[in-house]
């Protein structure tokens, strides 16, 4: 009895199989100095990579504060020679601590 081979349904087998708790995976995984390593080239690429697009942009850490800060102070000038701000100037301390406090934290992140 021939069997014609074109038309036959081939099934794929698998036959190697991955076996859990490869002790090579495992260690790797495991290990604290290579998870520590891992953060820190990753932290390192990070701030490569912010460098990397400040200095394209042309801004440094300071340089959007400052020119934040002549904007604002330019515009209380001619505020306080037209009109009082809308502002409170308690809300404005208020926001301006939060922008700091988060400028801080934000910092802290990318230092070791």
């Amino acid at each position: 009895m021939m069997q014609d081979f074109d038309k036959t349904i081939r099934i794929p087998v698998i036959t190697d199989l991955v076996r859990a708790g490869n002790p090579e995976v495992v260690g790797v995984t495991k290990n604290q100095q290579a998870k520590q390593q891992r953060r820190q080239v990753f932290e390192q690429r990070l701030k490569e990579r912010i460098a990397e697009l400040q200095s394209a942009t042309g801004q440094d850490e300071y340089s959007g504060l400052a020119r934040a800060h002549a904007i604002r102070s330019e515009s209380h000038r001619e505020n306080d020679a037209s009109t009082q701000s809308r502002f409170d100037p308690s809300v404005e301390k208020h926001i301006d601590a939060a922008r700091h406090e988060l400028i801080r934290e934000l910092s802290g992140m990318l230092k070791p």
